[in-house]
């Protein structure tokens, strides 16, 4: 699965909007490991003259992509992973990357062993990277994941949310569980979150993200089972409240029914079997042996 310039036969997209060190730090390190990708895809949310400027004159082997209406970070991923060529492809932040050298080269051995896998997960912090072993599973991981273009097209894509934090992972893995994907998280797929964890957030993203918990049952949820978007509205409620996140809180249960309305447009029902079965592997995902291959 090596391409003829000897790299790894995959493409890397990465999201970009504004900050143009973490960015560089990013593509720096992908471009070190060994193998290195066979494609770069970045995506300048905004048409960031200074970003476009800074990865064209640092990395002009690097594919940029370009808005000049927001499109977040899940409207991003869906314009690159259409855009790239290859089947199997590598998804960061723009402040994540491989914590070490052969990442690119552990995906291709993983998707020689699991075949028919629609997705991997990789690992972000230290209590991931302590099992040992592969896991199904139903929630991705957002800062590293690796998408099998296939897979990803039978799926309706992201939803292009400006703030798209308590949504992205949760529906697309939704959204994979319901075509009959498998998405498999690898402890040895290692990747490094190079951000500060958060102490407090910004009383516009805590109402975007109390909104987006709404969103998710909303756009997927037959009606019969939306009271469980009621109830994980009024658990998030109560989580911000015990942590004193509550700057943002009223701000947010006000535009619930605008942010629904804005989006009612990518409403695409699952059946309930499926989200019944993808709530019981969120909760217990299930082992599927040594991940050291």
């Amino acid at each position: 699965m090596m391409d003829a310039s000897n790299k790894a036969s995959l493409s890397v997209i990465v999201p970009a909007c504004r900050r143009v060190d973490a960015l560089l730090k990013t593509l720096g390190t992908i471009e070190a490991c060994l193998p290195a990708p066979a494609e770069i895809l970045v995506h300048v949310d905004g048409a960031d003259a200074t970003l476009i400027s800074a990865v064209a004159n640092q990395f002009p082997a690097v594919r940029i992509l370009s808005s000049q209406e927001l499109q977040g970070p899940g409207g991003a991923r869906n314009l690159m992973i259409r855009a790239a060529s290859h089947e199997l492809v590598a998804n960061f932040d723009d402040d994540s990357f491989p914590a070490s050298p052969d990442y690119f080269a552990r995906i291709l051995k993983l998707a020689a062993h699991f075949p028919d896998a629609a997705m991997f997960s990789a690992a972000s912090h230290e209590a991931e990277w302590r099992s040992g072993d592969f896991k199904r599973i139903v929630l991705p991981s957002g800062c590293g994941c690796v998408f099998r273009k296939s897979w990803f097209e039978k799926t309706c894509g992201f939803v292009p949310l400006p703030v798209a934090y308590n949504m992205e992972e949760v529906d697309i893995g939704l959204q994979l569980h319901a075509a009959g994907g498998t998405i498999i998280h690898d402890p040895l797929l290692r990747v490094v979150h190079d951000h500060e964890p958060a102490r407090q957030i910004s009383p516009e993203m805590n109402a975007y993200v109390l909104a987006n918990t709404a969103l998710f049952p909303f756009l997927r949820f037959p009606v019969w089972l939306w009271p469980l978007g009621f109830w994980s509205v009024i658990r998030r409620v109560l989580v911000l409240i015990l942590w004193g996140w509550t700057a943002g809180l009223l701000d947010g249960l006000r535009l619930i029914p605008r942010h629904l309305e804005r989006y009612k447009r990518y409403r695409r029902e699952v059946c309930s079997p499926h989200i019944l079965s993808w709530l019981l592997l969120r909760r217990w995902p299930k082992s599927l042996g040594d991940a050291r291959i």
